[in-house]
């Protein structure tokens, strides 16, 4: 009980700032009213997300201090992926509102934006290093281990947790959207952008500096 309570707090309170990847991501497909797509974007990062949790519970700070370099390169792939995102959402247009987007009952579309999702999580293995310090937190504050199947259920429940926010966060979107012009949004996804862009480069500065 104890682990599944703790990790679906943590999956939930945790995914609440609208920072990383997977947060913006589905942010953006919100605002365009793609609420299924925002859906499976970020079920695929929650279950990235969760794997990454396991690991890094699992003993994968025992190999951080091991392979010096891994650290560094971890948080330069982090960076890149935000630069990116960033400069996607500053180029990217919406001409129109879309008011009812039937083209996502597609199973192959859903399929595709869940992928997207993972891959994004995926390839930020800066969350194996935030979940590392998340078990060093658990280990001394509370003294809490897990058992491998405490692990799984850990695990789990925050994959349930990081997925229940998304689902809240877009039901948000989807009562206040309307209010909103277009022209405003697209500017929302603009500053977005640019403010991921501006705050990636200086963390790239301060990785290099250090």
């Amino acid at each position: 009980m104890t682990a599944t309570l703790v990790g679906f707090l943590f999956g939930f309170i945790g995914s609440m700032p609208i920072s990383g990847p997977i947060s913006l991501l589905v942010f953006h497909r919100g605002l365009h009213a793609r609420y299924r797509d925002g859906w499976a974007i970020g079920l695929g990062g929650a279950i990235a997300e969760g794997v990454y949790c396991a690991i890094a519970i699992y003993g994968f700070s025992a190999l951080v201090e091991s392979v010096t370099l891994l650290e560094p390169l971890a948080k330069a792939m982090g960076i890149l992926v935000l630069i990116g995102l960033g400069l996607y959402f500053m180029l990217t247009h919406q001409e129109d509102r879309p008011e009812s987007p039937k083209t996502e009952q597609s199973p192959s579309k859903w399929v595709g934006q869940f992928f997207v999702g993972f891959s994004v999580a995926a390839l930020n293995p800066t969350l194996i290093f935030t979940w590392s310090m998340t078990a060093a937190m658990l280990y001394s504050l509370a003294s809490l281990t897990f058992q491998t199947y405490e692990l799984i259920v850990f695990s789990a429940s925050v994959v349930i947790g990081i997925a229940a926010w998304f689902g809240v966060l877009l039901a948000l979107l989807r009562r206040f959207r309307e209010n909103f012009s277009l022209a405003t949004l697209q500017k929302v996804i603009r500053g977005v952008g640019a403010v991921l862009v501006v705050a990636s480069l200086v963390m790239a500065a301060l990785l290099l500096s250090s």
